[in-house]
Order: structure tokens, then C-alpha cells, then sequence
């Protein structure tokens, strides 16, 4: 009885034994926790999205990190196109979006951001079809491709814009109403006439 005492620890031991994937030691997540947000910090993204993927393989079910890395790896890219884009060069814009999407292809921001560029692409030939619109009827359908198209591009000027281009056929129907009602012109029978 006594020498099972003393066998029974060891046999715990052996029998259930470490298994190969033993958590990192808290030290080493908190080391990397600290190397992450200092990246995040320094606006090194590229450093912080390795930290972070490092800091998500020790635990695959923390979904902020997951996400955390997401943005990081977006944001070089985005921070690229961004400067692009303020210098007036859409397509350079798109050309950065693009490489980030081939380094990150399942990247949501980056595809998001994207889509919207393609978007402001193509949102001068809405103006140019909505300024030469020969008539409210035109406008009208002008007015509804424009915001069809620049959908998630919503910005207080766009807003006021569209606004705006609502109240001006307004305007022209208005204007169109009173001459034709102006225009329209009854004969007046005299009552000396027989």
C-alpha cells in the first residue's frame, strides 16, 4: 500500500502525459499582446498583422483578433490607396486595393473598399448623363441610375447633391405647369354675337 502511494503520482503522469498542443506560456501571450498593440501604436501594420496572427494561432476561437488582423492587414493598403485617391489618381487607388486583394484575397475591408472605388469610377458619367438631361422625365431616370450606382457612397455633399437636383425638377415641372395653363387659351363667346 505504501509503494502505491508513491506509484500512483507517477503513473498519473505518465498515463495522461502533455499533449502536443500545450498552450503557450501566459509570458509569451502577453509578450506578443504588447508587440501587437505597440505595432498598432506605431501604425505598422504589417508588424501588428503578424503579432496578431501569431496571438490568433495560440487561440482560434478569439474572434477579436481574428478581426483585428483583418484590419491591420487592410489598413497599409487602404492608408496607400487613401493618398492615391487625396493626389486626384483613382486608378492607382484601385491598382493598391487590387495588390492588397491579391496578398489578402479573402480580406473583406479590402474588397469593400474596392467595390466603392469602382463605384466613384463610374460616378462621373452619372453627373455628365444627369447635367445633360433634356427634361424632367430624363432627370428623373438620370437622378435614380445616379443613385443606383454610387449606393454606399453616401456623403452630406452626395445627400445635399441629389437633393438639390430633386428640387430643380421640381422646379421645372412647376415652371412647365404654369405655362401650360397660361398658355391654354379658351375662346371667349360675347353674348352680343348671335
Amino acid at each position: 500500500m505504501k509503494y502505491l502511494l508513491y506509484i500512483l503520482p507517477v503513473l498519473l503522469v505518465v498515463c495522461t502525459g502533455c499533449s502536443p498542443e500545450v498552450p503557450p506560456p501566459p509570458v509569451e501571450r502577453n509578450d506578443l499582446v504588447v508587440r501587437f498593440f505597440r505595432s498598432l501604436r506605431n501604425n505598422s501594420s504589417e508588424s501588428a498583422a503578424l503579432q496578431g496572427q501569431k496571438i490568433y494561432a495560440m487561440d482560434k476561437r478569439n474572434y477579436f483578433v481574428q478581426r483585428l488582423v483583418a484590419v491591420q492587414q487592410a489598413n497599409n493598403y487602404i492608408r496607400q490607396a487613401q493618398r492615391a485617391l487625396n493626389a486626384g489618381d483613382l486608378k492607382r487607388s484601385i491598382k493598391e486595393l487590387e495588390s492588397g486583394l491579391q496578398r489578402f484575397p479573402n480580406n473583406n475591408q479590402l474588397h469593400t473598399q474596392l467595390d466603392k472605388l469602382r463605384k466613384l469610377r463610374h460616378a462621373e458619367r452619372h453627373f455628365i448623363a444627369m447635367r445633360s438631361a433634356p427634361n424632367p422625365v430624363a432627370m428623373n431616370s438620370a437622378l435614380a441610375a445616379a443613385q443606383a450606382g454610387l449606393e454606399g457612397l453616401e456623403s452630406p455633399k452626395l445627400t445635399l447633391f441629389f437633393t438639390n437636383y430633386k428640387r430643380s425638377i421640381e422646379r421645372w415641372n412647376k415652371h412647365n405647369v404654369q405655362n401650360r395653363t397660361s398658355s391654354v387659351q379658351v375662346p371667349i363667346r360675347s353674348f352680343d354675337d348671335k
